[in-house]
């Protein structure tokens, strides 16, 4: 546990741990803001014992990444062996209801690629695509003729968007397998919870089907404003408490216990499919949780056999805490001088 006043660093360090288990950060996408201010690059070297002892070395630059294990080069996202190897809880994901779309697709693909790491690829390569895609709309726009090419680029996409749903589909449907009971079980409750993909494709219809028949009704309108107006960009994720919208209907309260069931579900997803405990990364969540769910979070914690890092400003409340966690080290930043090195239960050393 890493406790100490604001502004000491804590989010960095889980932020580093977040890098190195799944190449991103918890806190932004932008690689520049993850490098202090006047550098031009960073870097987290990490010592892993589980599931593997390996040494891992991420470097950041301003254009570039590198990423090594054991001195070895990895050339790619998906070739990287722990991508997904921890789960992050932030204050931020307290707005997963309620917040943007894209926040409810991220989590999705976060959860997909911790249970098939091949579905980073699957994203990549759509990424690239609609990235193409939307460069050649936009030069339609402009007045280039360039109506072969925009075929072409349409069939690729809708090549490149099929296994996105594909996947998504099947995650929710784990998600639905699971979430009901974990909600309830956290809180003691008979809500019923269900997630629900929401897409503008006719649910009749095979994928590609459906997608090519949405585009051309679209297509005048995506050479008018010069981007892709529809696929798996444009979804949304509907959590639905016993058949009503969460997001229009949920208390204050229901909202933050079912996105720490989201987060549970998550972890133990990954932990079945995996064969071994992600870390769990919890940046300052309990000062944002009322009494109840800070209490239901920590009893789940307690039987939790992976590794934990909490960080918290609340001395009071970590207190609290740290009387249930048989074991657990409390790391004050403010009074620490030295580097730190993190052992109990290892999984992961700085």
């Amino acid at each position: 546990m890493i406790i100490g006043p604001n502004a000491q660093g804590k989010t960095s360090i889980l932020e580093s741990l977040s890098l190195v288990t799944t190449l991103a950060s918890f806190r932004t996408h932008k690689t520049s803001e993850m490098i202090s201010g006047g550098e031009s690059q960073a870097s987290v070297t990490a010592e892993l014992s589980n599931p593997t002892r390996s040494k891992v070395v991420l470097g950041l630059g301003e254009n570039k990444k590198f990423l090594k294990v054991d001195n070895k080069e990895i050339p790619s996202k998906s070739k990287y062996p722990f991508l997904g190897s921890s789960v992050s809880f932030s204050p931020d994901d307290l707005y997963l209801i309620k917040g943007s779309a894209e926040q409810r697709r991220l989590f999705l693909d976060e959860l997909g690629v911790s249970l098939d790491p091949g579905f980073s690829k699957i994203l990549q390569r759509f990424d690239q695509v609609l990235k193409q895609r939307n460069k050649l709309l936009k030069s339609i726009k402009n007045g280039r003729f360039l109506y072969e090419e925009y075929s072409l680029w349409t069939e690729k996409f809708v090549e490149a968007a099929i296994p996105v749903y594909e996947g998504r589909l099947r995650f929710v449907k784990i998600l639905n397998d699971c979430l009901p009971k974990i909600y309830s079980d956290l809180f003691q409750t008979p809500e019923a919870l269900s997630i629900e993909y929401q897409h503008s494709l006719s649910a009749d219809e095979l994928i590609a089907e459906a997608l090519f028949k949405k585009i051309n009704q679209l297509g005048e309108a995506e050479r008018a404003i010069g981007h892709s107006l529809v696929g798996p960009h444009r979804d949304d994720f509907q959590i639905k408490i016993n058949q009503f919208s969460s997001r229009t209907y949920g208390s204050q309260g229901q909202i933050r216990g079912i996105v720490i069931a989201l987060k549970v579900a998550q972890l133990e997803l990954t932990r079945a499919n995996r064969n071994w405990s992600p870390i769990l990364l919890l940046d300052d969540i309990v000062s944002e949780l009322d009494d109840r769910r800070v209490k239901a979070l920590i009893n789940y914690l307690t039987s939790y056999p992976g590794q934990l890092f909490v960080t918290t400003a609340e001395v009071d409340k970590v207190k609290a805490l740290h009387s249930q966690f048989s074991g657990f080290k409390i790391i004050d930043l403010a009074a620490e001088t030295r580097p730190f090195s993190f052992t109990n239960n290892p999984q992961i050393e700085l």
